[in-house]
């Protein structure tokens, strides 16, 4: 999927996640400021745990691409990463460790820096789960078993290429939009 495919479906995500919550955008990021004076985990609010999250989402959107430590040539118009590109990132295995981490601790921490940063690294690995399934939809797929080895594709739709810009992607975005939307309406 494009970065702009991956950043609209997150932004859909974090957003259907907030109005959920019942956690408006604005009073959500007001409540950090508070966080932050009070100086520990314990006491907590719903509403900045919920825009941690969020921001975190919005943070993760490309997680899985930024994390190869990627780079760009002008000269040459190509770009590299350190980690190949749809490998080692884009293995399920990778984000099942990463969830558990902090999950496990974000449960166990009453530090106030250690709950803020395990608490946007959930949102992160919402946002790195979302970009798999996104990945795994197009030709190239992701490696389901090995990280270095064959990957696995579910040809759903091929991505935007320059020139053509209706395609089976921008389908997809729109459709999880629409879904997004529905679940937000629904339960909230």
């Amino acid at each position: 999927m494009s970065p702009t495919g991956h950043n609209i479906t997150v932004f859909a995500m974090a957003t259907t996640y907030m109005r959920i919550s019942e956690v408006p955008w604005s009073e959500g990021v007001s409540s950090l400021p508070t966080l932050m004076i009070a100086g520990n985990a314990v006491n907590v609010d719903h509403f900045a745990f919920v825009t941690l999250v969020a921001l975190g989402m919005l943070v993760g959107a490309r997680g899985p691409d930024r994390l190869e430590i990627p780079s760009f040539n002008r000269r040459t118009q190509t770009r590299r990463s350190v980690i190949p590109h749809r490998t080692l990132t884009h293995w399920p295995f990778f984000w099942i460790f990463l969830t558990g981490l902090c999950f496990w601790t974000w449960g166990e921490s009453q530090d106030l820096l250690l709950y803020v940063i395990t608490s946007v690294g959930l949102g992160f690995c919402a946002a790195g789960w979302l970009h798999l399934v996104m990945d795994i939809m197009t030709p190239a797929g992701i490696p389901l078993l090995l990280p270095f080895g064959s990957r696995s594709s579910l040809k759903f739709y091929k991505t935007a290429m320059k020139g053509n810009r209706i395609t089976g992607e921008w389908v997809c975005i729109f459709i999880f939009c629409i879904i997004c939307l529905f679940f937000s309406k629904i339960i909230s």
